[in-house]
């Protein structure tokens, strides 16, 4: 078996953190847009329920679901093997390389990208961290 070591944990853990600041900024865009064209939110209550269930946030989720295989694979319970440690940073930069199949979500992420600056910085942020 071949045990997740120190480093690993570190580069994930560093990923996991530079993916959430992500997420977080592209989730500020998507919700930003929603307003455009459908009126403001009317409070934080309903703004998690569109997150969870709305079409227009449903490519985020796989950002999420990234983010949330991650946290699992550094946790002390049930930590990943080096080689499924390495799945994830190649998932990973897969996902964000646009090299995945699912065109709906490149395209949403690429308009994201075009849209705000704050994505791309973000973005160019975590593939520094595949290098």
């Amino acid at each position: 078996m071949n045990t997740l070591t120190e480093e690993t944990r570190r580069r994930l853990k560093n990923l996991s953190r530079a993916m959430i600041r992500f997420h977080k900024i592209l989730l500020d865009d998507a919700k930003a847009e929603y307003e455009t064209r459908n009126g403001k939110i009317e409070n934080v209550y309903v703004y998690y329920q569109l997150v969870l269930e709305d079409k227009h946030f449903a490519w985020l989720r796989r950002i999420s679901y990234m983010i949330a295989l991650i946290d699992e694979a550094t946790s002390s319970r049930h930590p990943a093997t080096e080689s499924e440690a390495q799945e994830l940073f190649n998932k990973t930069r897969l996902l964000l390389s646009f090299e995945d199949e699912d065109e709906d979500f490149n395209d949403k992420l690429q308009a994201a990208l075009t849209r705000n600056y704050l994505a791309v910085l973000s973005h160019n942020e975590i593939l520094r961290l595949f290098e």
